[in-house]
């Protein structure tokens, strides 16, 4: 059975989000719904990690005991600090535009290990498993909704006002 490996892509994929998601809103926290509900998101991720981590003995499977580190480092104040003095400049819309384009694809690399986790919980009639993921895969479709949503808002701005 090859059910650790699909766990370990799960866990590195919320692991990768989770990190991206808290760079993301500290690189540009002077925008507010972008730096509040990446750390909130951040933080979901690592309740995913924690529902994961009973299924990790039963399967074999080593998915490090890391976590999710939301408390605010050396780096994050530095980013936060550099986002303030960068403001909304020119520059500023193309990186944030740049960020979410790279935050979409591992929210989807999130959402796709979820989706492949939740058929090997089917398949070996895991229903604690099964049910973990389908609560979790429903809360990652959300996350991929929302970037894709400041995307869309976005993206107009940034690049009709761009020289």
């Amino acid at each position: 059975m090859k059910l650790d490996r699909a766990l370990e892509d799960t866990v590195q994929a919320e692991a990768e989000l989770a990190t991206r998601l808290r760079v993301v809103a500290d690189r540009h926290a002077v925008e507010h719904d972008l730096h509040h509900l990446g750390h909130s998101l951040a933080r979901q991720c690592g309740e995913h990690l924690e529902r994961l981590a009973p299924f990790a003995d039963r399967y074999g499977a080593s998915v490090g005991a890391d976590g999710v580190d939301d408390s605010p480092g050396v780096v994050e104040r530095i980013r936060r600090k550099g986002a303030q003095l960068v403001g909304r400049s020119e520059g500023a819309g193309m990186l944030l535009l740049r960020d979410l384009r790279d935050l979409y694809l591992a929210a989807h690399e999130a959402e796709l290990s979820w989706l492949i986790l939740g058929l090997a919980a089917h398949a070996v009639r895991d229903r604690e498993l099964l049910e973990v993921t389908a609560d979790c895969r429903e809360q990652v479709e959300v996350r991929g909704r929302w970037v894709r949503t400041r995307i869309k808002e976005v993206a107009p701005q940034v690049l009709a006002t761009s020289s």
